[in-house]
């Protein structure tokens, strides 16, 4: 298993296969979204949120493109963050072009198996 954290701004993954909601724990305020197997020689893939503050994420997606938010969005209303703690947080649209999602988290771990 490989894995890769992501703590920037300028990230983007897309993924075209189908992934799932596979856990959220509230107490460690921790998102993960599981994606079989790829075709070829790709193996499965888990995206796991850490120190989620407010999402809205469906339980199925048919693909997955993660990017980050523009600036003056409306996640901006959805979750206060005192501006002390807003450099360490990043705001992420969650989609598969069917409708959109978000996370708002403090980092982003990616474990491809």
């Amino acid at each position: 298993m490989s894995e890769r954290s992501v703590a920037n701004r300028d990230l983007t993954f897309r993924y075209e296969r189908a992934f799932q909601l596979w856990s959220y724990g509230v107490s460690h305020r921790q998102l993960v979204l599981r994606g079989g197997a790829g075709g070829g020689s790709e193996g499965a893939v888990e995206i796991e949120f850490l120190d989620v503050l407010g999402m809205k994420v469906k339980s199925r997606y048919r693909e997955l493109l993660i990017s980050p938010a523009p600036d003056n969005d409306p996640l901006d209303d959805f979750v206060d963050i005192p501006e002390k703690y807003r450099a360490d947080y990043v705001k992420l649209l969650v989609t598969d072009g069917s409708g959109d999602g978000f996370v708002i988290c403090r980092a982003l771990r990616v474990h491809e198996k």
